[in-house]
């Protein structure tokens, strides 16, 4: 009888975590009214370069598995194309791009790894998000707001260093403008969300 009872409890742990991890596959669509900025400041004033998000307009993959109240993703990259941010002069355009080494490394990528709930809060979530400039790779974790209506709504603020990717700030008028360390970048993400058939 016990043994049977064992085995009873083992089938019925196992039936719910597979039920619980089973692999999920969605597409995500973003919206236009959707905002992505990456902003400095330097030792004498401050600049914010805009993303052009039509410039995602196909279908983003998500392949995920969600273990309890956790999302780990096995599919949710972003790829970020550098002649997409507008810094709102060609001067501090180029500026960007020599810092960015956009001709060597035209993308900035974004890789989502895993969201989870943060203790005590409603609708904010915790992301584990990989993030790739030039050729250096470091993972961040990053507070997320959400909401729900018509669409998807996410947003966040990410403060990170130059130094992290081993790039050099530009100094300009022989080393009078200095441009700082740290950098933010901030999204508004509007989603909308398919399910695609397994």
């Amino acid at each position: 009888m016990k043994k049977l009872l064992g085995l009873a409890t083992i089938f019925l742990l196992l039936s719910f975590t597979v039920k619980d991890s089973r692999l999920d596959n969605t597409r995500v669509y973003l919206a236009t009214e959707s905002t992505l900025t990456i902003s400095g400041t330097s030792n004498i004033n401050a600049f914010q370069c805009l993303f052009n998000t039509e410039k995602i307009a196909a279908p983003i993959p998500l392949r995920f598995t969600k273990i309890g109240n956790t999302h780990f993703f096995k599919e949710a990259t972003l790829l970020l194309d550098n002649d997409g941010f507008n810094c709102g002069s060609r001067f501090i355009n180029k500026d960007f791009h020599s810092l960015l080494q956009s001709k060597k490394y035209p993308t900035i990528q974004l890789e989502l790894k895993k969201l989870a709930p943060i203790e005590n809060t409603r609708k904010t979530l915790n992301a584990l998000v990989e993030i790739q400039i030039a050729e250096h790779t470091n993972a961040y974790q990053i507070p997320v707001s959400y909401t729900k209506s018509k669409k998807l709504g996410v947003s966040g603020e990410l403060a990170l260093s130059l130094g992290d990717f081993k790039l050099k700030a530009p100094k300009k008028a022989l080393g009078l403008i200095v441009v700082h360390d740290t950098i933010r970048i901030n999204f508004d993400l509007k989603l909308n969300m398919d399910t695609v058939s397994r």
